[in-house]
């Protein structure tokens, strides 16, 4: 048995090794993992921004809503 350690994120459920270890690539593994909860979440992340971003008019110079939607649409045309 051999026992290697790494840091890296996991995507959607997949823990990706680093290209060090790639030799290891479908080998059989025991999985041990530890999360770093110091580290900001995404949804803290999106909340943050979102009160950050409470006070700012971002769309207030648009004086017809649905005609500026329209012509952004247009673009993807």
């Amino acid at each position: 048995m051999n026992t290697v350690e790494f840091t890296t994120t996991i995507e959607h459920g997949i823990i990706h090794l680093p290209k060090e270890f790639e030799d290891y690539n479908n080998a059989v593994a025991h999985v041990s993992v530890t999360l770093d909860t110091n580290e900001t979440s995404q949804k803290e992340k999106l909340a943050a921004l979102f009160a950050k971003m409470r006070g700012v008019k971002m769309f207030e110079n648009i004086e017809n809503p649905t005609e500026w939607q329209k012509k952004l649409r247009d673009e993807w045309d």
